[in-house]
C-alpha cells in the first residue's frame, strides 16, 4: 500500500516534475516546434524528411527511433520500410506515446515506453536506430550508457542516425543556438554543445562515423555512424 511518505518522495522526484511539465504542454508540442524551431528549416515535416532521406531506410529494414516523442518522425521511416519491415518507436513520456498512438492509425509502427540506457531488446536485433533531439537531454554517462546499447542492439554494419544541435562557425548562428539551448534546455545539453563532444561520444561507444551534414544554417547536424 502507498502510504503518506511514499508519495511524497514521489513528487519530489525530478522524473515526477518532468512528466507533470511534460503533460501540461505536449498537446501544443508539434505546434510549437512547427512554429518556432522548425520554422527556419521549412517546418517539422520538411525537416524530418531530410532527416529520413539522410538516412535512406530500405524495404524490410529493421528500425528503432529512440526518443520518439510524439511520432513524427517514426511514422516517415515506416512509408520507406513496407510491409515486410518493422518500425519500433520508444520513449520515456508516456504522455507523448499515447500521442504517437492516436496518430498511427494504419501506421505499422509500435510504440513502447523505455528507458534508452537499458534497451529491452535482444543484442543484434535493428538495422538502423535514429535518435533524434535526444543525447543532448541526457548527462554525460547516461549518453554513453545510451550509445552502448545502441551498439549492442546493432546488427553488424548496422548504421545509427543521430539528429542533435551543433554549434555553428558563423557568428550569429553560433550566437543564436547558445542562446536558445541556455534558454530552453537543460545544462547537459548546453555543455555537450559548448564542449561539441557528440561525435567523439558516439566513437567512443565502438560505432565509426561515416558521414556528417550541417543543415539549418549550421545549427543541427546529422551524423551516420555504423557498427563494424
Amino acid at each position: 500500500m502507498t502510504t503518506h511518505d511514499d508519495f511524497r518522495k514521489t513528487c519530489a522526484s525530478p522524473t515526477y516534475y518532468r512528466e507533470k511539465a511534460w503533460k501540461r504542454w505536449v498537446g501544443f508540442y508539434d505546434l510549437f516546434l512547427n512554429l518556432v524551431f522548425f520554422l527556419p528549416c521549412g517546418g517539422e515535416s520538411n525537416f524530418r524528411r531530410k532527416c529520413v532521406d539522410f538516412a535512406t531506410p530500405a524495404e524490410g529494414d529493421q528500425v528503432l527511433d529512440i526518443c520518439c516523442g510524439t511520432g513524427t518522425l517514426t511514422f516517415l521511416i515506416a512509408r520507406c520500410v513496407g510491409p515486410e519491415g518493422q518500425v519500433m518507436g520508444i520513449d520515456l513520456s508516456e504522455f507523448a506515446l499515447e500521442i504517437a498512438r492516436r496518430k498511427a492509425q494504419n501506421v505499422p509502427v509500435t510504440f513502447e515506453r523505455a528507458e534508452a540506457e537499458n534497451l529491452p531488446f535482444a543484442s543484434a536485433r535493428f538495422d538502423k536506430c535514429f535518435i533524434s533531439f535526444g543525447l543532448h537531454e541526457m548527462p554525460k554517462q547516461a549518453r554513453r550508457n545510451t550509445l552502448r546499447e545502441i551498439s549492442r542492439t546493432l546488427r553488424p554494419c548496422g548504421r545509427l542516425f543521430v539528429v542533435d544541435y551543433s554549434l555553428p562557425a558563423g557568428a550569429l548562428a553560433r550566437s543564436t543556438i547558445k542562446a536558445f539551448v541556455k534558454l530552453v534546455e537543460h545544462e547537459a545539453a548546453y555543455k555537450m554543445l559548448l564542449d561539441n563532444s557528440l561525435m567523439a561520444e558516439i566513437e567512443e561507444s565502438s560505432l565509426t562515423i561515416m558521414r556528417r551534414e550541417l543543415i539549418c544554417s549550421g545549427v543541427i547536424q546529422l551524423i551516420e555512424a555504423v557498427k563494424p
